[in-house]
């Protein structure tokens, strides 16, 4: 309901996107059947175009200029987010790269962050593989289809720049302008690269990243597995990926823990880089530890960082961050009978300058959630 001062914000729309999913999949796998797998699959194509062009969207909206989303136009060649003239998007360029390259990337940003999350909710047992495999194949081949496009450039739509710059989309394909402009800020303005615009060292970046992003494939959960057994009452899972990022990109560990079917722990070992240095990163997150016979539920994370001064992609210098945060969930009400339970939210955030998946501003910042949770 509220994530921050904006309205609708990249972490909020993959959140209600995720969780409107799960009730559906939960309720049309109560009787399974093939019109309630195609309902699914439908349901996640959809979600995924909507909540790729609201990453791109939100970050706009954050820096106070307006934008519209139009997922559906991909029915006619290529999805948009339009309503943006030249000159404010090249101004952005020129004084906040970061954030311009950020905008090409949080399409992907969006899709890699909510198959991130619906891998912990698969290990931690918080879901089933069976409620939630469809939306996760999806997202999963789509993030690599389309960095695949940076491995064979024949993938990529082909589309022109449209005469009223307000009908362009803002940064075309995703990929290819980020990384040219990356190279090459100060480069002649235009909105749509094609990989025929790319420098020969370019050429070399972008199928570096092509090659990254097949990372992203190693993950038990692919085959159906949620996890391994520890012991009597402790499991674990582990997994890669891999995206781009406002500075470069960043290949990520993750690790899943149960501990005595209670404490759920997701930790993960980041590895960033710009065009010749890396950088290390890391955290936790505890997630829906419950006290007061199940009232009660916190989930609470820790996450630190090296990253490029001042986000530069040519910088070898870095910069520490820290970001942390703490949320809460009271059951207001229960219906045993029918299984359907009502929680509110309350949560804060705080960070400092730096880049984390999803978090709204790259800024310094602290910042306030609430919501309604429907557990059923």
């Amino acid at each position: 309901m509220i994530d921050g001062e904006n309205y609708l914000t990249m972490r909020q729309n993959n959140e209600n996107y995720l969780s409107g999913y799960r009730i559906l999949s939960r309720f049309v796998n109560q009787k399974p059947s093939t019109a309630g797998k195609i309902l699914q699959l439908g349901t996640s194509f959809l979600g995924l175009l909507i909540t790729h062009e609201e990453g791109h969207r939100s970050v706009l909206t954050q820096l106070n200029i307006g934008a519209i989303s139009q997922p559906f136009s991909i029915f006619e060649g290529a999805a948009y987010v339009k309503g943006v003239t030249d000159i404010t998007l090249q101004n952005l360029r020129d004084t906040d790269l970061p954030n311009y390259i950020r905008l090409h990337t949080a399409g992907l940003e969006s899709d890699f962050s909510i198959i991130t999350k619906t891998e912990s909710l698969i290990a931690l047992e918080e879901d089933s593989f069976e409620n939630l495999n469809i939306e996760y194949h999806t997202h999963k081949l789509a993030l690599i289809g389309y960095y695949l496009t940076t491995l064979i450039p024949k993938l990529s739509p082909s589309i022109k720049e449209e005469s009223n710059e307000l009908d362009r989309d803002i940064v075309g394909h995703d990929l290819y302008g980020a990384v040219r402009h990356l190279h090459r800020p100060n480069s002649e303005f235009y909105r749509y690269t094609d990989h025929d615009d790319l420098t020969k060292e370019e050429k070399k970046f972008i199928k570096k990243v092509g090659f990254f992003s097949l990372l992203n494939l190693l993950n038990p959960i692919l085959i159906g597995k949620n996890n391994f057994t520890l012991s009597k009452n402790s499991k674990f899972n582990l997994g890669l990926g891999y995206t781009m990022a406002p500075y470069g990109g960043f290949i990520d560990e993750n690790f899943w823990l149960i501990v005595n079917n209670r404490l759920k722990i997701h930790s993960y070992l980041r590895q960033s880089h710009n065009k010749n240095s890396w950088f290390l990163a890391g955290g936790f997150k505890i997630m829906n530890y419950k006290f007061y016979d199940d009232k009660l539920w916190v989930s609470t994370g820790l996450h630190f960082w090296s990253q490029p001064t001042n986000l530069s992609f040519t910088t070898n210098k870095s910069d520490f961050g820290f970001a942390t945060e703490f949320n809460t969930a009271y059951k207001i009400y229960s219906n045993s009978q029918r299984k359907i339970n009502l929680m509110s939210n309350v949560g804060l955030t705080y960070k400092t300058f730096g880049f984390i998946p999803e978090y709204s501003t790259l800024e310094k910042k602290m910042q306030f959630n609430l919501g309604i949770s429907i557990l059923w």
